[in-house]
């Protein structure tokens, strides 16, 4: 126990200490601007792929509940997704803005991938090739992740819900089920991506933790917005609508920087 608990505190002295020195913050801006340059194309791609099967309603209903603490914000993002959809469909803007929308989309993932190849100190990163391939793949898979995990949560609480006696489930069966549901699938998605983003082989069994963690924090984040609306309500009496956009780039900022702090974490981990 004590050699655990050595390790874990030199683990995160060792973690800050990168972050500090690698100037991971200002990676996290440059990464929230390319974020809000890239959220309305990349979320009509979404938006195009769940329409063309059918499920745009899981799509806006889960993008609601990821923007839960930002409700404004998330409202007006979908209103431009359709907008943007709408006058992708004829003329010469169909060509130009699906070029705008391809290099947006390029552009911010590639810049994730580098800021992850420079956590994890690589010098060269995927070809152009791979990279267009798994990223293409990634976002046909993306729409069917979110409607499968969207459907496994509607799922369970309706099951908790409705047949409890039936089932016999305990207290912490429902707990398991319901409330700790989001963090394990945050967890699971961190996990996956501080495994698979950075062009080097990584081991999952050091990106667990911090998978963990960063979910966790996540969580944690989005609870905080939801609970602390007296602040923003008095935001919003001093800036009115134009409150939505820096309180929106605060947690996007805020979110990135848990992202590439698990990403320093897991590289941490590996090359104790």
């Amino acid at each position: 126990m004590k050699k655990l608990a050595k390790r874990i505190y030199k683990t995160l002295v060792l973690t800050v200490r990168f972050f500090t020195a690698e100037r991971v913050m200002a990676k996290a801006s440059a990464l929230t601007y390319s974020t809000l340059l890239a959220i309305v194309p990349i979320m009509a791609v979404v938006f195009a792929i769940a329409r063309g099967f059918g499920y745009n309603k899981y799509i806006e209903i889960w993008f609601r509940d990821a923007l839960a603490s930002q409700p404004q914000a998330a409202e007006t993002i979908i209103e431009w997704v359709n907008s943007y959809l709408v006058h992708t469909k004829s003329g010469l803007f169909l060509g130009v803005g699906l070029l705008f929308m391809l290099y947006t989309v390029l552009m911010l993932v590639n810049n994730i991938e580098q800021s992850f190849n420079d956590i994890w100190q690589v010098s060269s990163g995927r070809s152009i090739y791979r990279s267009f391939t798994n990223y293409l793949a990634a976002f046909f898979l993306f729409p069917i992740f979110i409607i499968v995990t969207t459907g496994l949560s509607v799922l369970m609480t309706t099951v908790v819900s409705v047949m409890p006696d039936e089932l016999g489930l305990s207290s912490l069966a429902r707990l398991m089920l319901v409330d700790l549901s989001p963090y394990i699938l945050m967890s699971a998605f961190f996990f996956g991506l501080y495994v698979s983003m950075p062009n080097t082989h990584v081991e999952w069994r050091c990106a667990v933790i911090p998978g963990i963690v960063a979910g966790i924090a996540m969580q944690w984040l989005q609870l905080f917005y939801v609970h602390s609306q007296l602040w923003v309500t008095g935001y919003n009496a001093i800036c009115g609508s134009f409150a939505a956009l820096p309180l929106f780039m605060l947690w996007v900022q805020i979110s990135w920087t848990i992202c590439l702090f698990g990403a320093e974490m897991t590289f941490t981990n590996q090359h104790m």
